[in-house]
C-alpha cells in the first residue's frame, strides 16, 4: 500500500512539474489599418492603399520566467516574433470588431501572461479568412514546448488622434 502512495505522489509531483512548462492558454488577434492619404502614380491614377494587418497573440503559462519563443506559424508560413512581459492581473486588449464588445483577459492565479508581436516575412499579407492553424514553438525555462490553435480575432484599430 506504501508503494502505491509514493508512487501517486511521484506522479502528482511530475504533473506539476509538467504543468510549470506548458503553455495554458493562447489567444491571436489582429486590426486592419489602412493609409489615410491616397497615393497616386507619376500619370496621377489613385493607388489603392493596401490593408496593414498587425497581429499579436497573448499566451499564458504558470513558469514565472519569460518564455523563449523560438517560432510562429500561420498555416505553415513562418512568422518574426518578439515577445514583451505582461505581468498584469487584468489585460484589456480592445474591441472585438463583429460586435464590439471589449476583450479582457484575466490569467489564472498564479500564471503569467506574455504578449508575442509578429510580423510576416517579405512584406506579405496572410488574410484573416485563410487562417486554419496557428503554431507557436519555444521553450519555458529550458523545457521545449508546442502550442497549437485555430483561431483569430479580429479587433478595432485605435482611433488615432
Amino acid at each position: 500500500m506504501g508503494k502505491i502512495a509514493g508512487l501517486l505522489l511521484l506522479v502528482a509531483v511530475i504533473n506539476s512539474c509538467d504543468a510549470q512548462h506548458r503553455v495554458q492558454k493562447a489567444e491571436a488577434f489582429f486590426t486592419v489599418s489602412i493609409a489615410g492619404m491616397a497615393m497616386k502614380d507619376e500619370n496621377g491614377n489613385i493607388i489603392n492603399p493596401q490593408p496593414a494587418i498587425e497581429r499579436f497573440i497573448y499566451i499564458e503559462c504558470k513558469c514565472s520566467r519569460k518564455p523563449k519563443i523560438d517560432s510562429v506559424f500561420y498555416n505553415g508560413i513562418l512568422f518574426v516574433a518578439s515577445i514583451a512581459d505582461k505581468e498584469e492581473t487584468s489585460l484589456k486588449i480592445g474591441m472585438r470588431v463583429n460586435d464590439q464588445k471589449p476583450v479582457n483577459l484575466v490569467p489564472k492565479k498564479g500564471n503569467h501572461t506574455w504578449k508575442i508581436d509578429l510580423q510576416q516575412l517579405n512584406g506579405a499579407t496572410l488574410k484573416h479568412e485563410e487562417v486554419k492553424k496557428i503554431t507557436i514553438k519555444g521553450r519555458l525555462d529550458k523545457v521545449k514546448f508546442t502550442y497549437a490553435f485555430n483561431s483569430e480575432t479580429e479587433l478595432s484599430t485605435p482611433d488615432r488622434n
